[in-house]
């Protein structure tokens, strides 16, 4: 599988995505836009992440000029199926939209691209979808790739889930009406 090539943040080619994931979150999407924008905050909501290092500012102004477009991180990524495993991983960032884009690459066994795209409710709060495409070495046979396919879904509901456990559990309560 190919990652396509993007132009602001859409698909420039017909592949598939590997995996999509999304959640209904009770807080605003400024607010799970910028906690998404800033890897460093990535172990707080993938328990298989370590280390996260920025190790390069992004470029622009506003919030986007350290964690934006350019960014740059280093981070280990265990492999759950195989305990005591581990890879380095880069990630950057490609494109960052405020409110509602976060894009980025990685490259550690494998490349991948994913957005990450949110969108307001009417009712205050927002919802988020995880796109990833990955990359996988030529030559596997069918069950291995549907194995990637599957550990990357299984990944990135994770992620979205416990992104919404961090973000609503440090929301402030709402006043009594």
């Amino acid at each position: 599988m190919q990652v396509p090539a993007y132009s602001c943040g859409v698909p420039t080619t017909d592949a598939p995505p590997t995996a999509v994931a999304t959640g209904v979150f009770s807080v605003p999407a400024d607010i799970v836009w910028r906690y998404r924008l800033n890897f460093a905050n990535l172990p707080e909501y993938n328990p298989d992440v370590s280390g996260v290092e920025r190790i390069r500012d992004g470029e622009g102004g506003g919030v986007t000029s350290v964690y934006g477009p350019g960014a740059r991180y280093t981070f280990t990524l265990a492999d759950p199926r195989r305990p005591g495993q581990a890879q380095p991983v880069e990630l950057w960032i490609v494109e960052a939209v405020e409110p509602w884009l976060v894009t980025a690459r990685m490259k550690g066994v494998s490349e991948a691209y994913e957005e990450f795209v949110v969108r307001a409710r009417d009712d205050g709060g927002c919802e988020a979808t995880l796109t990833l495409w990955v990359t996988l070495p030529a030559g596997l046979d069918a069950d291995v790739r549907a194995a990637a396919a599957a550990g990357s879904l299984e990944q990135i509901r994770k992620e979205i889930r416990l992104m919404k456990d961090v973000l609503e559990a440090s929301a402030p309560a709402c006043p009594p009406h």
